[in-house]
């Protein structure tokens, strides 16, 4: 061990992270199944090699460390600003301090290390303080130590709009030593991205029509009731049974009359029109999409089963829906503002609660049905697959849904429910991704998977729909009891606090106009101060320093975070980059301009959207209760 070298680090690190100092000496005589090495290279580098089982592999490259990094870098080409790179190995270093010198200060690194063996032994040997700089924003995790972070540094450094420039630099030897450990942590960086990815992709899906969406709606809620109501519902040993859509669903359909009441029936929206039309009254069901075609909701009986849905789905599904609804949180904006002050008066946290979603409609279902407090979820209808050669069950979208083109090239093989093969598409895969994944972490939930048909979800447990209700529908339970009883969000006087949010609306809406035109003054003082090379002194940063507190506007005003997700197609974010390098200045100075100018335009066209909505609905409520006063 070199002393110097490893007072030297632990000095660094136990300024940057004491606890990690304080863990690394009362760990050091942790027995391993291998053996580190450090030895000099033929270039003068301290380079570490393993010794186990027999093999002796060296960390990084044998002869000159560098000129791996070397190649790496001529490999990834361009480096932007802003790119992730993710360093999997520390080995000697060496890789890590080319990246941080010679990729843009701007760019996030993230280093995870599989071995706390050879991260001690690293200390040991090699100097790696200038990883533990605090001036410098590097992410670390270490097996043994921070793994629990991972979910953390991918949140923040790893986000939309630099996947495109996401690096990875694999340290050399690593996957060999350590293939369990690298594998999983390439499955996190995979499902992070896919979570993004989904998302973003509902963002955009919804952007064209959400404030419109949420402006209809308003009113239902305002009528409503909120989610949690329904939390821990269920005893323990009462089911939820999840009925999805899937082609499946029209083989054992009629086996779910033998479970009313003796278990909570939570149905998709698609799901809904074959369920009622085979006699079967759901008890909850959900509905996630801003797009959900109103054709489905067309049943007489519709309104008898209460809906579990936001503000900002499909109006037509809502207005075909006459019963009640309970409501969970689509975001910031007007609903939270407004719950927030009706929280303040009640004494209680009235915010919607989130509903965790896989990115469909039957993972917010099953998401629910353990917020309501069940132990044992079934799952039916939910093929994730073509079964049949159909996307879904009859009676859905039509009385007969049409074949597949299974030589379309859209779809592939994925393992069958009782073995063999079914043939699926990316989205379905995706769900089953799901599932498999969070069915592994809540292991205390018991997840049978009763549609005969389709795709296998691994680590649920295989059962015809007949014998999952003989095995668990045993105890009467009244749901719909339950259900009557969950109190409205808005009741008495408190009601007038949501119908001055919807009166105050053209208001809020003209501010976040007269803001964005500022804005676009701003960022054109900037564009002429970089025009002109004024990129130093007090008219510069006066000039960022308001467009700074534009932005924070943007970001925390309840109805411009409304009109921003309503140009979220154009662009995600507005971001206040105040620290970029001069020359990128003009770009932002003329990308603000463009999305401020969105900004005024869509605020102006959510003002009138609104004055029709829910300020006319305020009004006529408003002469409602004044009418009734006098008759009182």
């Amino acid at each position: 061990m070199n002393k110097e070298i490893y007072e030297k680090n632990m000095k660094a690190l136990g300024t940057k992270f004491p606890a990690w100092s304080y863990y690394i000496e009362d760990n050091k005589r942790k027995k391993r199944n291998f053996d580190v090495v450090a030895e000099q290279s033929l270039m003068g580098d301290t380079i570490l090699k393993v010794r186990q089982d027999g093999k002796e592999l060296y960390l990084n490259g044998k002869y000159a460390p560098s000129a791996v990094t070397d190649r790496w870098f001529e490999k990834q080409g361009t480096i932007e600003d802003y790119a992730t790179v993710v360093i999997i190995g520390i080995s000697n270093g060496e890789h890590i301090r080319q990246v941080m010198e010679r990729v843009p200060k701007t760019c996030n690194i993230l280093i995870y290390e599989p071995s706390f063996e050879l991260f001690r032994r690293a200390l040991q040997e090699v100097d790696l303080s200038f990883m533990f700089r605090p001036d410098i924003p590097v992410g670390i995790i270490v097996e043994e130590m921070n793994e629990e972070e991972f979910d953390v540094y991918f949140h923040y450094l790893i986000a939309y709009d630099n996947l495109a420039l996401l690096h990875l630099y694999l340290s050399g030897n690593y996957l060999e030593l350590f293939p369990e450990q690298v594998g999983n942590f390439l499955k996190k960086i995979n499902t992070h991205i896919f979570d993004v990815e989904v998302s973003w992709n509902t963002v955009l899906r919804y952007t064209s029509v959400r404030a419109e969406n949420i402006l209809k709606n308003l009113h239902y809620l305002y009528e409503g009731y909120s989610m949690k109501e329904l939390f821990g519902m269920l005893p323990e040993d009462v089911p939820a049974i999840i009925v999805a859509a899937g082609p499946s669903l029209n083989k054992n359909i009629m086996e779910l009359k033998k479970a009313v009441g003796k278990a909570c029936i939570i149905a998709t929206d698609t799901a809904m029109k074959p369920l009622l039309n085979a006699g079967i009254v759901p008890n909850l069901f959900v509905i996630v999409d801003g797009l959900k075609p109103e054709l489905l909701f067309q049943h007489r009986d519709i309104s008898k089963v209460p809906m579990v849905t936001m503000t900002a789905v499909s109006t037509g599904p809502m207005e075909c829906h006459r019963g009640k609804k309970f409501f969970y949180n689509s975001g910031p904006g007007i609903e939270n503002a407004m719950l927030d002050e009706l929280g303040e008066k009640e004494g209680e946290d009235k915010t919607l609660p989130i509903l965790m979603s896989g990115g469909s409609v039957a993972t917010s279902a099953y998401c629910l049905a353990l917020n309501m407090g069940a132990k044992t979820v079934i799952l039916v209808g939910q093929d994730l697959a073509m079964t049949g050669n159909k996307t879904h069950a009859d009676g859905t979208f039509k009385e007969k849904m049409d074949d597949i083109d299974v030589n379309s090239g859209e779809y592939f093989e994925v393992e069958a429910v009782g073995g063999g093969k079914v043939l699926t598409r990316g989205d379905f895969k995706n769900y089953l991704d799901w599932y498999e994944k969070w069915i592994g972490i809540w292991n205390h939930i018991t997840t049978v998977d009763a549609t005969e048909g389709g795709a296998r979800i691994h680590g649920s447990r295989e059962m015809t729909l007949k014998g999952a209700v003989r095995k668990y529908c045993r105890r009467e339970y009244n749901v719909k009891w339950h259900i009557d009883r969950c109190r409205k969000l808005f009741t008495g006087e408190n009601g007038k606090i949501a119908l001055k949010y919807f009166a105050d609306a053209p208001g809020k809406l003209t501010e976040v106009e007269k803001k964005a035109k500022e804005g676009q003054h701003q960022y054109k003082r900037l564009e002429k101060l970089v025009a002109g090379n004024k990129t130093a002194g007090k008219e510069l940063d006066k000039t960022l320093k308001r467009i700074k507190k534009i932005n924070h506007y943007m970001e925390t005003d309840y109805m411009a975070q409304m009109v921003m997700e309503s140009i979220a197609g154009i662009n995600y974010l507005v971001r206040p980059v105040v620290y970029q390098e001069e020359e990128d200045l003009l770009d932002v100075a003329k990308q603000g301009q463009d999305i401020t100018y969105c900004v005024e335009i869509a605020a102006a066209e959510i003002r009138e959207l609104a004055e029709n909505t829910i300020v006319k609905y305020a009004k006529e409520h408003l002469v409602e209760e004044q009418e009734d006063g006098k008759k009182e």
